[in-house]
């Protein structure tokens, strides 16, 4: 397989040789660009060659524009040193002028805005010693082979994160030569590239033995491939394989449909797995890592995962036992059962999970807080710290919506929420009496409710105006927030309101703090009665 960079863009060579009518000889390439591609390898009826994407293939001449490639050290000087100087270089810094090293330039991008930067000769002879590079960025430099060997650990040896994104590396034999001369690399980059598929565990001879993080976006590598590469990355602890069409873990749905599939293996090292946007429809793939023993951090956002569930295969081997960290954002989540299934996972205290299906329908606070009631271990929700008081206020929250339905007996209750009987352990049983009254009486619901009304620096501060004030019940919030403007004097576009009401349990009353952050909704929505407080925070 034949890597070549045609202009800007990448693509692989698939035939070379005529295409009748016309003379001379045709490159048949597949675009890495597939909007580039004008078929998949046929022309006027005969195929030349096949494409591993539909219609990303097209015919272009041998000419200058087409570049096949170079050794990773002549794109690592051609980058580092100016060509026109390289021969004059000196590193002695006794040499060196800080007046004469000055250099004008524009302040983030504005051309009217100039400043004078000091150290940029200083920076371009440290870039100049090449031996003494530790972190190397050489993406879209036309890197094709490692060159003669010994050639990069005698000018490059202490390289230890490496970027070779979108180059015209064609195969893991040419990584590994680079590699094996890095004996300090831990970090390796190699987005975009296209690699000829393996057919068997390859033997690279410890060319990655360091290396812990492994970066492989955008490369359309199978799973397959990784675990025939496992092996060769004994110390990999972080692997990126985003973007890569990774739908299942295995080609063949059918066996795995008629036959149990044996659990990913090895990776005994692995801490962090991304599959972010691979079309992943089912969970089934997903579980097949549950094993790996030092999994904490999971990438699972932008497929199309319809449920979570949760699988272990006794008491003393517990699935995902580490897994800290998990996004599932932006899939196809359809029911609440995926989120108490999740509460099942020992050790997860970090979770994202916005723009999924069983979310469409529920306003944003009022569904984080029934997340945050359903996950008991969850210390962040998307990318926010949940305090303890905020975890108290939360599950409070969730367990009055748990006996809404009066129909329902505490045993259909505890089936549909499973957390509900510790919670009641914890904040005592809502009174099913109050929650009756407040359900189902509209004339209790649309009288007046004697409340009082105050402006607060926090929730936790004293009061600085304090009001009391009958309301009915069937105000919507857009018109307290115009009334508390003209009581308070703050603009109700800077308003946050906060209800807080009694919380009437078998062991007493508590305080439940709910934001009312949904402008269409009425006072009675948020179950405010007479006694209550509201509080007006100005953001």
């Amino acid at each position: 397989m034949k890597r070549i960079q045609f202009e800007d863009q990448l693509a692989t060579v698939r035939y070379v040789g005529p295409v009748p009518p016309t003379e001379g000889e045709w490159l048949g390439v597949e675009w890495d660009n597939v909007a580039r591609g004008k078929h998949d390898g046929v022309h006027e009826g005969k195929r030349y060659f096949t494409c591993s994407v539909p219609n990303s293939g097209s015919f272009i001449r041998f000419s200058p524009k087409v570049k096949t490639g170079r050794s990773f050290v002549t794109a690592l000087i051609n980058k580092y040193i100016d060509d026109d100087s390289a021969g004059k270089i000196q590193g002695d810094e006794e040499t060196y002028d800080a007046q004469k090293d000055l250099e004008t330039l524009n302040w983030a991008g504005n051309t009217k805005i100039e400043v004078e930067a000091l150290g940029w000769d200083k920076i371009r002879r440290k870039q100049r010693k090449l031996d003494l590079l530790t972190e190397v960025g050489l993406s879209f430099e036309q890197i094709s082979n490692a060159g003669n060997p010994g050639e990069i650990e005698a000018t490059c040896p202490n390289i230890v994160d490496l970027n070779l994104s979108k180059n015209l590396l064609a195969d893991w034999e040419s990584v590994a030569r680079i590699c094996k001369e890095l004996k300090k690399l831990e970090i390796l980059r190699l987005n975009y590239n296209r690699f000829e598929p393996l057919k068997t565990v390859p033997n690279f001879s410890n060319a990655f033995l360091n290396l812990k993080n492994l970066s492989l976006n955008h490369t359309r590598i199978s799973w397959d491939q990784i675990e025939l590469l496992e092996p060769c990355f004994p110390s990999l602890e972080n692997l990126q394989l985003g973007f890569n069409n990774i739908r299942s873990l295995y080609n063949n749905e059918k066996e795995i449909e008629n036959h149990p599939i044996n659990k990913v293996k090895g990776f005994l090292r692995l801490k962090a797995l991304n599959l972010e946007s691979n079309g992943i429809s089912s969970w089934d793939a997903i579980a097949l890592f549950s094993d790996l023993p030092c999994m904490e951090t999971l990438f699972l956002n932008n497929n199309l995962i319809e449920r979570i569930f949760y699988t272990k295969e006794n008491e003393n081997n517990k699935g995902f036992s580490k897994l800290r960290y998990l996004n599932v954002s932006e899939n196809k989540i359809s029911d609440w059962n995926s989120i108490d299934e999740l509460n099942k996972f020992p050790s997860l205290n970090e979770l994202r999970i916005k723009k999924n299906q069983f979310l469409e329908n529920e306003k944003p606070a009022e569904a984080n807080m029934s997340i945050i009631g359903r996950i008991k271990g969850l210390s962040v929700l998307n990318g926010s710290i949940i305090s303890s008081g905020d975890r108290v206020d939360a599950e409070r929250f969730y367990l009055r919506t748990c006996v809404k339905d009066l129909k329902k007996t505490p045993e259909e209750i505890e089936k549909e929420h499973p957390r509900f009987k510790e919670l009641c352990e914890l904040h005592g049983t809502p009174f099913v009496d109050e929650i009756s009254i407040k359900a189902t009486s509209n004339v209790l619901r649309d009288r007046l409710l004697a409340l009082t009304i105050t402006s607060r620096p926090s929730l936790e501060q004293d009061p600085i105006k304090k009001i009391s004030k009958k309301l009915l019940g069937t105000m919507e919030i857009r018109s307290l927030k115009n009334l508390l403007q003209k009581l308070f004097g703050i603009p109700a576009s800077q308003q946050q309101l906060f209800a807080i009401t009694n919380y009437q349990t078998e062991k007493g009353t508590t305080l439940l703090k709910v934001e009312m952050n949904d402008d269409l909704r009425q006072l009675s929505y948020y179950d405010i009665s007479s006694g209550d407080e509201i509080v007006i925070l100005s953001t």
